[in-house]
């Protein structure tokens, strides 16, 4: 069977909105099925229960997804946008991670993977290739992406376990199209990230305890977007005011600096590229020169203003079910669900100490969620004070949840020993 010209796929991938575009075998992923396997059996995938050994067996192998696959098309779409404005006030805030400031990327890729597929049927029947089947995925189906990425020459892995690539460094989103057409395949990148590990030691609970290894119960994106129960309490002051998922390691890698450095100097064109920008494009993709970097401008990416970078936090305690479904559909913010919103507002507030918050945690300790409660439990034992200490003891003599129960009386124990803590230092002063 002829291999098909990957240029003209190349050059419409581009055209869709995607930034890289690369090509590579259906072959099995041995090495990735192994290290996924010893995570597994070391606890380090915990709380991801979908994650098993028998999902490995068929992520790592294309065949077990497409059992015709031949070749992986695999892409890249970098969401770095213009920051939202700097709120000019002294409110507590919160922090959100960049990717969740705009739209769901889900709905926003898979539209374009659906079109791309429609595209590739008619380009394989015009140059005699065989009737297209494919898969396409967006990093919720059964595919290895980031081993994917790294094969196909898309980026490298980094020690943060991110792909990190050239131009977009780690701001991107992953997807692949499997399919059964013979197409060239792509190398690897001959890049690493050298001695560096500023990631690991950024990172603030300890989640990156290895170079290339992520102990997943103690990220901070896990534990703010996919942990459906209470946080380990002694994770809690380490989260600062991250209430939906975290950038850290992103943020300290110098692969990214370089990228953020260089947006000033790129061509930045309006949302997606004009007609004569995509000519341009497609003819340098098959001229077999490597395209030109671009910043697109995504009004899909950009900050919303419900949602922004650094959202009030108070406010956000106040939300009702049907308020939180208004505010974050068609957002990432939307898989956290209102009480585990909520649950990571409490933390923030917690950490945050603005006594200011005060009566909107006590209002929360009647929350009609449990997890809300407990939190809030915490963070007024974090905040203290005569106000606080009345509230949790008035909330202790109805709550009938054991697990809130347990918060309030560990959050009243916590502010006696800082009393008590309080007492000896000022007898010390006199």
């Amino acid at each position: 069977m002829n291999v098909l010209d990957a240029a003209p796929i190349k050059a419409y991938g581009y055209e869709l909105g995607f930034d890289l575009i690369r090509i590579t075998g259906a072959e099995a992923f041995p090495e990735t099925e192994r290290v996924i396997k010893e995570r597994i059996a070391a606890g380090l995938m915990e709380g991801l229960p979908w994650f098993t050994s028998e999902r490995a067996e068929v992520s790592c192998h294309p065949d077990a997804l497409l059992p015709e696959a031949r070749s992986i098309i695999a892409l890249a779409m970098c969401y770095l946008s213009e920051e939202p404005e700097e709120p000019q006030d002294d409110q507590p805030r919160g922090r959100i991670s960049r990717y969740a400031w705009g739209a769901d990327y889900h709905e926003v890729i898979k539209p374009k993977l659906k079109q791309f597929a429609d595209w590739l049927r008619e380009y394989a029947r015009r140059e005699g290739g065989p009737e297209l089947e494919a898969r396409l995925f967006v990093d919720t189906g059964r595919m290895v992406d980031r081993a994917v990425a790294q094969r196909a020459g898309i980026g490298w892995y980094g020690k943060n376990t991110t792909i990190l690539t050239r131009g977009w460094g780690s701001w991107v989103f992953l997807a692949e199209i499997v399919t059964n057409l013979p197409l060239p395949a792509d190398e690897p990148l001959q890049a690493n990230c050298g001695k560096c590990e500023r990631c690991l030691y950024a990172c603030p609970t300890g989640a990156l305890p290895a170079p290339y290894v992520l102990d997943n119960r103690r990220c901070i994106s896990y534990l703010t977007i996919e942990l459906r129960g209470s946080i380990p309490r002694e994770l809690r002051p380490l989260m600062g005011n991250l209430i939906f998922g975290c950038d850290i390691c992103q943020e300290v890698c110098p692969v990214n600096h370089v990228v953020e450095k260089r947006l000033g100097l790129r061509q930045i064109g309006p949302t997606g590229m004009q007609a004569e920008d995509r000519r341009t494009e497609a003819e340098v993709t098959r001229s077999g020169q490597r395209p030109q970097i671009w910043l697109r401008r995504r009004d899909e990416f950009r900050p919303r203003p419900q949602v922004g970078g650094a959202p009030e936090l108070i406010p956000l305690l106040a939300l009702s079910e049907e308020e939180f479904r208004t505010r974050f559909r068609h957002t990432p913010i939307w898989r956290a669900k209102r009480r585990g919103l909520l649950r990571n507002v409490c933390v923030a507030l917690g950490n945050l100490g603005d006594q200011r918050a005060i009566p909107a945690l006590i209002h929360a300790l009647s929350d009609t969620e449990a997890l809300v409660r407990g939190h809030a439990a915490w963070a007024l034992g974090c905040l203290g004070g005569e106000e606080a200490r009345q509230a949790l003891t008035a909330r202790l003599e109805q709550e009938g949840d054991p697990e809130v129960r347990q918060e309030i009386l560990q959050a009243l124990a916590m502010m006696g020993s800082r009393n008590e803590e309080e007492d000896e230092s000022n007898k010390k002063r006199r």
